[in-house]
């Protein structure tokens, strides 16, 4: 939207033609076009277009574990926009096909009417950052009842001069696509050697479960890359 400071004493509102002016405040007006159509993608807009849309639709179900291990950068981007731009680069993470391979593109349809894209949860980034990756296996154990548990087994991994710290907090997340059970838990700390066990409920099979660990400094604004860990039979 353009803005224009005004040097009458009136202020400019309404649609006049193709355009659409609105009061901003402190003699600013703002001015925008109406009804302009976006332009037609090509091939590759909308290959980035169709995986965006595969990302965007996981974060209605991340955001709870995102606002936790994607703190805001330095320019502000905020956790749902981050997770995507960090996964939309990541090779590997996006697979895209063609619906109907032998068709040519066609201007008028939408990305998502001529492509579909795949997810590969055991590339996809958590957490990305410079700290030094966590040491932490993971297993599962059986328990009475509903439940089962994720276990975190954790070694210390302090090392002098390392872009890591004693007092680093430690995460673990759990997700799973099919089931769209998502959990985070902070886990002990980097200086600390022990066992953190998550309680899962019986209705997310362990199979189509994904387990990430990361680091985070203790003041929450710097953290690891994920690491992605299968889960242990």
């Amino acid at each position: 939207m353009a803005r224009i400071k005004s040097t009458n004493f009136y202020q400019k509102s309404g649609k006049v033609a193709n355009e659409v002016f609105s009061n901003l405040g402190n003699g600013v007006v703002g001015c925008r076009a109406q009804n302009s159509k976006q332009a037609p993608l090509n091939a590759e807009q909308k290959i980035n277009a169709s995986g965006l849309s595969a990302l965007y639709a996981e974060v209605r179900y991340l955001n709870p574990v995102l606002r936790v291990t994607f703190p805001r950068d330095t320019n502000g981007t905020k956790w749902a926009n981050r997770f995507t731009s960090v996964n939309k680069k990541r090779e590997g993470v996006l697979t895209t096909t063609k619906i109907n391979p032998d068709t040519p593109v066609d201007p008028q349809q939408k990305a998502n009417e001529e492509y579909t894209s795949e997810i590969d949860w055991t590339k996809v980034l958590f957490a990305a950052g410079p700290l030094l990756v966590p040491s932490v296996t993971v297993s599962k154990t059986t328990e009475a009842g509903e439940t089962y548990s994720v276990v975190f087994t954790q070694e210390a991994n302090v090392y002098e001069g390392a872009y890591c710290w004693t007092n680093d907090r430690l995460y673990g997340v759990l997700y799973s696509p099919d089931d769209h059970f998502a959990l985070v838990k902070q886990l002990r700390d980097r200086g600390e050697n022990g066992v953190t066990s998550i309680s899962v409920p019986s209705f997310v099979k362990p199979e189509n479960i994904h387990v990430y660990s990361l680091a985070m400094t203790a003041d929450g604004k710097i953290t690891s890359n994920s690491v992605h860990t299968t889960l242990g039979a």
